[in-house]
């Protein structure tokens, strides 16, 4: 009589099926995959999403040169009736109004006539001496965003500069670039001066025949303002020359001479021997003989 089954032996039988079920699934080389599917919500950021921006201004000017290039005017910058050795300077306060830290550069150019006798600069971070800029890192600074920096800006006249440099006119201009590193995004800015020029020494006036005398002709010239001293051309053609200290306007010729012309220039000598001189004054004609009275005209 066979022995009934026992409940606990029928489930271990089950479980033992299932095990080898799946062994012979694995066995068999099957691959078995499960795909898991998902969804959800995205939420928009609440900052808005825009580039960025590279803005090069001047403050103390009327805050200009805000946006995308333009021109702004430095009046206070101005050096009339320069002469050799004089020269002017001015600070302007240069702002990064981009939202990055920019890299800005300044180029300093003269406008108009002036010659290379002219010097112009511009130093970030330069002490204005009123005369010229003092130190400084040069025309290339860092400014962060919305910060600012000051730019000095100077023009002067070489020491040296010959007396060709009288007349000459015009101004000077400061080239503004705004870079973000490692971007080909730039701003670019001008600011202009007011007006530069060289001072021009004036010449005497009325050239007159003086005191005629036996073998001489003195001449007479009024004086010329801020002469340091005149030169007298006599002879012919006017070529033969002598110097007249300053304050004294009248000179005697007595060399001999036939149909020969007298004229005169006024001259300023500057600190450090440079001499800037006048045009010749007018001319007058003249005659020596030796013995005889000297005639003029």
């Amino acid at each position: 009589m066979a022995e009934p089954a026992r409940p606990g032996a029928t489930v271990r039988r089950v479980a033992v099926l299932v095990v080898a079920a799946m062994v012979c699934v694995l066995a068999g080389g099957g691959i078995a995959w499960a795909w898991w599917r998902g969804s959800g919500t995205a939420t928009a950021p609440t900052t808005p999403i825009s580039a960025g921006t590279v803005d090069v201004q001047v403050a103390n000017l009327g805050n200009g040169l805000v946006g995308r290039g333009g021109t702004v005017s430095l009046p206070a910058l101005t050096l009339p009736g320069a002469v050799p050795g004089s020269g002017a300077s001015e600070v302007v306060t240069v702002r990064n109004g981009g939202s990055r830290s920019a890299t800005v550069t300044a180029t300093t150019s003269r406008t108009g006539t002036l010659g290379t006798a002219f010097t112009t600069s511009a130093s970030f971070g330069a002490a204005d001496t009123g005369t010229g800029c003092g130190g400084g890192s040069g025309g290339t600074a860092t400014v962060s965003a919305g910060g600012t920096v000051a730019l000095c800006v100077a023009v002067a006249v070489s020491a040296t500069a010959p007396s060709t440099t009288q007349g000459q006119s015009g101004g000077v201009s400061v080239a503004l670039a705004a870079t973000i590193p490692g971007t080909s995004w730039t701003d670019t800015g001008t600011v202009t001066s007011a007006a530069v020029s060289a001072a021009t020494v004036p010449a005497p006036t009325n050239l007159t025949c003086g005191l005629l005398g036996i073998g001489s002709v003195t001449f007479n010239w009024t004086a010329a303002a801020g002469a340091t001293r005149y030169t007298f051309g006599y002879g012919p053609g006017g070529s033969t020359q002598a110097q007249v200290a300053a304050g004294t306007t009248t000179y005697q010729v007595t060399a001999a001479a036939t149909n020969a012309t007298a004229r005169v220039r006024a001259d300023r000598v500057y600190p450090g021997g440079t001499t800037w001189s006048s045009a010749w004054s007018g001319t007058r004609r003249y005659s020596i003989t030796l013995g005889l009275l000297g005639t003029c005209s």
